[in-house]
């Protein structure tokens, strides 16, 4: 087993420890499920530069990464450990000391003791590390709990956008759904806003950070959206050249003008957030169903002054790791 034999291994949270993933963690022990059955971690190996597994039929690569998946009903992300560290055993147990969950990851060279705060403090995977970083860092846990600046609950049910009116609280106590708006970058096709990780209280410069992105966007024409063709033309044609000539995208194939690929992308979700490892502004990321990359989709990322910044696949994140899908110069888009 490689721990990629389940698909968006997240949404079985939702099942509650649905039976698949019972039998997943039984049968492969770097994997570990919280005692309240919210959290799934998965020790596994990574593509060195996507977010898949090294042997992705469509991006296969002979050199990897080790990583530590953390998964919740609503979130994904994923821990670089070190590489050449032979793992066996992954454990995850309520730690009284601590009054949270205690994580155990062990290796022939060495264990060690942590907690979802200290990996998230100690090895977010954004800032690339040698792998004498990777030890070093590794060595370093000791399952202390970071200072915390305790969550304000959220009360209010709607927030408020100048540019867009009344968001309401959605299926996430810090989601926020707009009304439908009218969308000119694509062709005035109506969609909803969706804010996302938003506390009204602990981030107070939001809003105003969120509307300028939202203006910036609404203020974009189909011209703009033409204008953005060759990227995504591009981002097709990657998709293709890596998986090989498959008979059934022919028709992809066939695209003589790169405008023509919007035929094959339907608008699915807008999502506004602020970027929590890098630079932390606020960023607009439009979510697509597309026919050459049917399991992640298509996003392109808009940042707060309206530019667009990054056409890929829908891996989750706004900004790509070691700039995968990033565009350097976008003109005017």
């Amino acid at each position: 087993m490689t721990g990629w034999e389940i698909e968006n291994p997240g949404e079985y949270l939702i099942a509650d420890q649905d039976k698949i993933l019972k039998t997943f963690i039984k049968t492969y022990p770097l994997s570990a499920l919280s005692p309240d059955g919210e959290m799934l971690l998965i020790i596994r190996k990574y593509h060195p530069l996507l977010n898949c597994s090294p042997d992705d039929s469509t991006n296969p690569s002979d050199s990897f990464r080790i990583c530590l998946a953390y998964y919740t009903v609503s979130r994904y992300f994923f821990f670089e450990l070190p590489t050449h560290f032979n793992y066996n055993m992954l454990s995850i147990r309520y730690d009284q000391n601590i009054q949270d969950v205690a994580i155990t990851i062990s290796s022939r060279e060495m264990t060690r003791v942590t907690n979802i705060k200290e990996l998230f403090l100690k090895l977010e995977s954004f800032t690339p590390k040698t792998e004498a970083e990777k030890e070093a860092t590794f060595a370093s846990l000791t399952n202390e709990i970071p200072p915390q600046k305790k969550r304000i609950p959220i009360i209010q049910t709607e927030v408020t956008s100048t540019v867009i009116g009344t968001l309401k609280n959605a299926d996430f106590d810090d989601w926020w759904v707009s009304e439908p708006q009218k969308i000119g970058f694509l062709d005035n096709v109506e969609m909803k806003f969706t804010i996302t990780d938003y506390h009204p209280v602990e981030d107070e410069s939001f809003m105003e950070e969120a509307d300028e992105t939202i203006r910036n966007f609404l203020a974009k024409t189909f011209k703009n959206r033409e204008a953005a063709s060759a990227y995504v033309y591009q981002n097709c044609m990657d998709f293709l050249d890596a998986i090989g000539y498959d008979e059934a995208d022919q028709h992809l194939w066939d695209i003589k003008d790169p405008k023509q690929i919007w035929n094959y992308a339907t608008p699915r979700e807008i999502y506004i957030t602020r970027e929590p490892y890098e630079d932390k502004g606020v960023y607009l990321r439009l979510i697509f169903y597309c026919e050459w990359e049917q399991e992640h989709g298509l996003q392109l990322v808009f940042n707060q002054k309206g530019k667009l910044v990054r056409v890929s696949e829908d891996d989750g994140h706004i900004l790509g790791w070691q700039g995968h899908g990033m565009i350097a110069d976008s003109g005017t888009i």
